[in-house]
């Protein structure tokens, strides 16, 4: 079963489902009906092809990007792709399937672009477990259907420049089910299983968790995540998938370097500026891991104590992630020490049995154990 929202038809009847949620802000209703051109992003869409005979699928048309041959819209492989299966030319819709009236309906008058390209996504087998990095589509944009600002709804115009994930970095997306939420980057340089339907899983490497749970939900897949700025934010990373408690993106810089493009945008806005200025300043005079009030000031652990956990985290993986019941590692902070990075281990269920299958530490660096659920593509 794909994690994205879906209808089901039956019987010439249509019946929407929803994944129940809790979110701040706007609860999406504007980013599910059928804008007039040129759209903005952060919207239902999808591929017009994405449906079978009991069901038809969307998700969110996430950012607006560019290379030589144009601007495409930026979103999921299985958003836009549909998982694999789809051929370069397929018509982009907006809104996706599951919001068109009737639902399901195939209107062409509606494509906004065209399949263009897409990084495959590859499964576990029984013999290998294949990684990746991105769940990452783009779709050329036919004239005149898209704002060739790329403004999102709700958060507006981006800036062009990118921003690395930081643990504790305040981060927000605009989406097709949950609309505007805010969240925060609880772990970094995150290994996860991902289940994509019908006994297939992904394995995602490098990827960033952000809290709470209730960030993201199906038809979300392919928000941008941008930082928690007021004008010109920067984005962060590519939302595709989720727990009950946290949500999954891949680090823009990797998508972007996938297809070779960059982010439609504006320059930094000043408050962009002299926030950058100013942890700077912090860091350089205040050492983060000295004192609590550095890290107060800048949110964020120190660089070089993170690297560090990683390389621990990555020798160790191996074995974390053949533990029965763990769905993945990552580096988070701990709850004991403020701003110490910790090896986090998420698991299925927190178990008293799984709980002392796993170490308390690992080559002096904490192990924390993360009750995350499983990993659905949303």
């Amino acid at each position: 079963m794909k994690g994205y929202i879906r209808a089901i038809i039956q019987l010439g009847l249509v019946a929407v489902i929803f994944i129940p949620l809790t979110v701040s802000g706007d609860d999406g209703p504007a980013h599910r009906i059928d804008q007039p051109f040129p759209i903005q992003l952060g919207t239902s869409g999808g591929n017009i092809n994405d449906s079978t005979k009991a069901f038809c699928f969307g998700g969110t048309l996430g950012a607006l990007v560019q290379d030589g041959n144009g601007t495409h819209i930026l979103s999921n492989n299985h958003v836009l792709a549909r998982t694999n299966q789809a051929s370069a030319g397929e018509d982009i819709i907006q809104p996706g399937l599951i919001d068109q009236v009737p639902a399901c309906a195939k209107d062409t008058n509606d494509a906004v672009a065209d399949l263009s390209a897409f990084i495959k996504i590859n499964f576990k087998t029984k013999r290998t477990i294949p990684t990746n990095t991105v769940d990452a589509a783009i779709a050329l944009v036919r004239t005149g259907t898209v704002r060739s600002d790329g403004s999102i709804l709700d958060i507006g115009v981006i800036s062009s420049a990118t921003l690395e994930p930081t643990l504790n970095l305040a981060v927000k997306k605009s989406g097709r089910t949950s609309g505007l939420t805010e969240g925060t980057i609880s772990a970094v340089n995150v290994t996860v299983d991902v289940s994509y339907g019908s006994g297939k899983t992904a394995r995602f490497v490098n990827q960033i968790l952000v809290t709470p749970g209730s960030f993201l939900a199906g038809g979300d897949s392919g928000s941008l995540m941008v930082e928690d700025v007021d004008a010109a934010p920067r984005a962060v990373g590519l939302l595709f998938a989720g727990s009950s408690s946290v949500a999954v993106a891949n680090p823009i810089q990797a998508v972007l370097g996938a297809f070779t493009v960059t982010m439609v945008g504006s320059g930094p806005s000043a408050q962009t500026r002299f926030l950058d200025k100013a942890l700077a300043f912090v860091r350089k005079i205040w050492p983060v891991r000295e004192t609590h009030a550095a890290q107060q000031l800048s949110e964020q652990a120190d660089a070089a104590a993170v690297a560090a956990v990683t390389r621990v985290k990555e020798k160790h993986e191996g074995r974390l992630m053949n533990i029965p019941g763990v769905v993945g590692v990552g580096v988070g902070l701990s709850d004991r020490v403020l701003g110490q990075p910790v090896i986090e281990v998420y698991v299925r269920e927190a178990t008293a049995a799984l709980r002392r299958a796993l170490p308390s530490s690992l080559d002096g660096v904490e192990v924390k154990v993360v009750e995350t659920g499983e990993f659905f593509a949303y």
